[in-house]
């Protein structure tokens, strides 16, 4: 299944996508070299020295109204990420793929659109007072940027319903990655995701003994959903995959760190620091501690009518509330400096106003716990028209909290 039909057909739940403020400036040209029809890059080639890559993230939305009435058809909010201009000439194959698949994305994106504008209309003539607004979004989330790899994952909800896709590219060559290219051996991964699993939702489940042996076994590869990160590989598996329905997403991490024979050592080279782009209310994890075992961290945005919007922060369950202004829309990433401490940056936004009011937010994560390090009145560096400069830099994002 190419790229276009799985954005088209991936499920998903509430993770609204709402565009920062617009600036006016021209986009950036899209002329790059072509891609070679094969490349290898061996492990000979690796720099000893892992460059953070500079890439753009757009916001895009349409919104339709059913002819001069104040009723919303169809509510479409999308974002898309390509490699900044500054560095196309150095990574010319990857800026062209990001290109080719955000052309994709886009596509995919107006014409479920234009189908959704198309059975909307329809409904609202036939019952106005029972109509419900459809609500398509798509935020891509960008998990690893470096000099060896980009790993995307998209993050699509739709008819109430939450999935994964992820998307994995080798930086010089640009092409997508196969498990294969990471893995040692792809044989092994249905038995440590096995164990990966059990150990986070308990001995009697998944739902059957080999429940995850047998989704490995029957799901195509290009089926399968998985980020190449920082500290390994996660995989996400929609409800009722391996589990029973009620346990939602699965989310495993088999890390670098517990399965070094596993994968190509070329992927497994990584900056002392980095940031990871995080779903909103999913699991992510990785060492926090410093104890080489991996904690969970959820990252969740909510409202209390008695209070105000607030930001959770949970690690390993231990939950941590921070109140804040109203807001309507959170992007959070968790951070790793060089020097083994770990961050939560939450990017919020008031979208009610007419002058929109971002926030940033840093939360240091030590001893299960997040703590309020600093807040700014600080939103994502503009580009041009919806499109701003994506963190990957961990000293110049907490220099900026």
């Amino acid at each position: 299944m190419d790229k276009l039909k799985r954005i088209l057909c991936i499920l998903l739940s509430l993770c609204i996508v709402i565009g920062f403020a617009s600036c006016k400036k021209d986009n950036p040209d899209e002329n790059v070299t072509d891609i070679p029809s094969t490349t290898q890059t061996s492990n000979e080639n690796i720099k000893d020295e892992i460059k953070v890559l500079s890439l753009n993230k757009e916001y895009i939305s349409h919104y339709e109204w059913y002819e001069d009435t104040s009723t919303m058809l169809v509510r479409s909010e999308y974002s898309d990420v390509t490699l900044d201009k500054s560095m196309e000439k150095q990574y010319p194959f990857l800026a062209k793929t990001l290109l080719e698949t955000s052309a994709m994305r886009k596509r995919a994106m107006e014409d479920e659109k234009d189908n959704y504008l198309s059975f909307a209309t329809e409904e609202f003539k036939k019952d106005s007072e029972s109509f419900s607004t459809y609500i398509s979004t798509l935020d891509v989330q960008v998990r690893r940027a470096d000099s060896i790899a980009v790993s995307i994952l998209e993050d699509y909800y739709a008819n109430g319903r939450r999935g994964f896709n992820g998307i994995n590219y080798d930086t010089e060559s640009g092409k997508e990655l196969a498990l294969a290219d990471v893995f040692t051996g792809t044989s092994k991964i249905p038995t440590v995701v096995e164990k990966e699993i059990i150990s986070r939702i308990g001995e009697d489940e998944p739902a059957g003994d080999t429940a995850v042996i047998e989704y490995f076994k029957n799901t195509p590869e290009d089926s399968i959903t998985w980020t190449l990160d920082y500290n390994g590989v996660t995989f996400y598996f929609n409800s009722g995959d391996i589990a029973p329905t009620n346990f939602g997403v699965q989310v495993v991490t088999v890390t670098f760190a517990e399965y070094p024979d596993l994968f190509n050592k070329k992927y497994t080279i990584v900056p002392d620091e980095y940031i990871v782009s995080l779903p909103v209310s999913a699991p992510f994890y990785t060492d926090i501690t410093g104890d080489k075992k991996t904690e969970e961290l959820i990252v969740s945005g909510d409202y209390d009518e008695d209070t105000k919007f607030y930001h959770t922060i949970s690690i390993n369950s231990e939950i941590s509330e921070f109140e804040t202004e109203w807001f309507s829309y959170i992007e959070p990433y968790y951070v790793k400096t060089a020097d083994g401490k770990s961050y939560v940056c939450v990017f919020s936004v008031n979208n009610e106003e007419e002058s929109k009011d971002f926030t940033l937010s840093v939360y240091e994560l030590k001893n299960d716990k997040a703590k309020l390090f600093s807040t700014s009145k600080t939103g994502l560096d503009c580009k041009g028209e919806n499109i701003f400069a994506l963190p990957t830099n961990p000293s110049e994002l907490l220099s900026v909290g």
